[in-house]
């Protein structure tokens, strides 16, 4: 349960990011070979934590499942309320930075085979997720 806590917490503030890259106003492109649904793994044991990382959208599971994309079309064109969406891609990283609002969550991912991914905490530690 602290594991799942502390993971939760996470993504609600979010991760690490560089600034380099491209950028679109509502825009979100997750590479082909990150595409799916990803779930922690720790100590050998799947938990129901992750992300699923679709063709133009990037959605955050935990006790839920919530999909970036239709908050930030909810928002676009109001004058009131900022939104963004910073991508950089490569064959083995995927960095995606979300504004909405005052609110900024950054996630950076690697490639660890063609079933996982790690992700790159602000905190500089690393999550093990699996394909499923």
């Amino acid at each position: 349960m602290k594991y799942f806590l502390l993971i939760f917490f996470l993504l609600i503030l979010g991760c690490s990011s560089n600034d380099d890259g491209s950028n679109s106003a509502t825009g979100i492109n997750p590479p082909s070979w990150i595409q799916g649904v990803y779930l922690q793994e720790i100590s050998g044991q799947v938990l129901p934590v992750g992300y699923e990382f679709k063709t133009n959208d990037f959605c955050t599971i935990a006790s839920f499942t919530s999909c970036n994309k239709a908050l930030l079309d909810m928002y676009d064109g109001d004058s009131n309320f900022e939104t963004n969406v910073h991508e950089e891609i490569d064959s083995n990283r995927y960095s995606i930075e979300i504004t909405l609002g005052s609110i900024i969550n950054k996630y950076e991912f690697i490639k660890s085979s063609n079933t996982s991914i790690k992700q790159i905490l602000i905190t500089g530690d690393e999550a093990f997720y699996t394909l499923q």
